[in-house]
């Protein structure tokens, strides 16, 4: 049982490739994509009590709707 688990593996490798191959190049073809203009906001030093906002642009460069399920804090 011990020696079996490389094989095992080894074949497990061998289906996972051979999925991914026969969905082939035009699975990701109909998917959403996300682009961000920017990553990370630093708003800097902030006095207690003052609220902060702002606000990142998203863009869906894929081919298919984007779902953005977005929760503050």
């Amino acid at each position: 049982m011990e020696r079996d688990r490389p094989v095992i593996a080894f074949l497990l490798a061998v289906l996972t490739l051979a999925a991914s191959a026969a969905a082939g190049p035009d699975a990701t073809a109909t998917s959403p994509s996300l682009e961000v203009n920017e990553l990370v906001y630093d708003a800097g030093k902030i006095s207690r009590g003052v609220a902060v906002t702002h606000t990142f642009l998203l863009k869906n460069v894929g081919t298919a709707d984007l779902s953005v399920d977005a929760k503050p804090g």
